[in-house]
């Protein structure tokens, strides 16, 4: 059964994709062919608390959720020069979570407003280039999509 999940009003992502190659069959072979099942029970907690933010409508929950992977990202972050320092600025910052989006090197935080998104944007941008020596691609702060797919 497929059921519309109508995402929180006062979610948004601060996106930031450094200049930076990041194939998708290097990423994906960089993850683990095994998993222990406390990374299992971990990984399905945090998937668990991100969507009951969605269906609660709380940003926090989805912004923790998003960032709580133990198998994923742990395995990718040393592949994107500079991953670590960036949510680590992103949370210092006030983003609720961050993490790599699809096999990077694009992050992504999650924030509960676009001014909020600004101070986030920066700081994640300077970890790019402060910590991995990256210029930056494509920065921005942008709200979630309710739509879903359509024809064009």
């Amino acid at each position: 059964v497929l059921q519309r999940l109508e995402c929180p009003s006062d979610l948004w992502f601060v996106v930031v994709t450094p200049v930076f190659e990041a194939p998708t069959k290097e990423m994906r072979a960089a993850l683990p062919t095994s998993i222990s099942m406390q990374a299992h029970i971990e990984n399905t907690g945090a998937c668990g608390e991100l969507l009951l933010g969605i269906v609660q409508g709380n940003v926090q929950d989805v912004g923790h959720g998003l960032s709580s992977d133990t198998i994923v990202e742990p395995a990718r972050a040393p592949l994107i020069p500079g991953f670590s320092a960036v949510k680590e600025a992103a949370i210092a910052a006030g983003a609720y979570g961050c993490t790599i989006s699809g096999a990077g090197p694009t992050s992504v935080a999650v924030v509960g407003s676009k001014e909020e998104g600004r101070a986030v944007l920066a700081a994640m941008k300077g970890a790019f280039q402060d910590q991995g020596n990256l210029e930056i691609q494509y920065a921005d702060v942008v709200k979630v999509c309710n739509e879903g797919a359509k024809a064009v």
